[in-house]
């Protein structure tokens, strides 16, 4: 899909470089919608056989993005071992913390991880020669 239709061309174009593609005649705007609702869709997909389908099912995905920002962005590895930080760090939040730290605690560990690293356990550094 990604490869030979118009809508995946369009994606791979607008994920390297918005500015070119929007350039190019490509509406980044409702593409990057579309893109999340497909995504939306998907994972509503794939939990519904597990969990039952509820209207507080968007926080599961709020704890996708500290996994994705401790592991590192762009990285597979990284995404696996995030979410297993993330886990672990939730679950011992919860038995030694008290109720209300098992759903910042997260959240604190991406703004440790932020300072300590920023580009995540496994985040590729890019730098710009000017």
């Amino acid at each position: 899909m990604f490869r030979y239709s118009k809508l995946g061309i369009a994606m791979q174009a607008s994920s390297q470089n918005q500015l070119a593609a929007y350039y190019m005649g490509i509406p980044v705007k409702r593409l990057n919608g579309l893109v999340w609702g497909l995504a939306a869709a998907v994972a509503a997909m794939l939990l519904a056989p597990i969990t039952f389908v509820h209207a507080n099912m968007g926080f599961i995905g709020l704890k996708a993005f500290p996994a994705a920002v401790v592991g590192g962005f762009g990285s597979l590895p990284g995404a696996i071992v995030g979410g297993l930080v993330i886990g672990i760090v939730e679950s011992f939040a919860g038995f030694y913390l008290p109720d209300g730290f098992k759903d910042t605690a997260p959240y604190i560990v991406v703004l440790l991880m932020l300072m300590i690293k920023p580009n995540g356990l496994f985040g590729e550094k890019l730098r710009k020669k000017v």
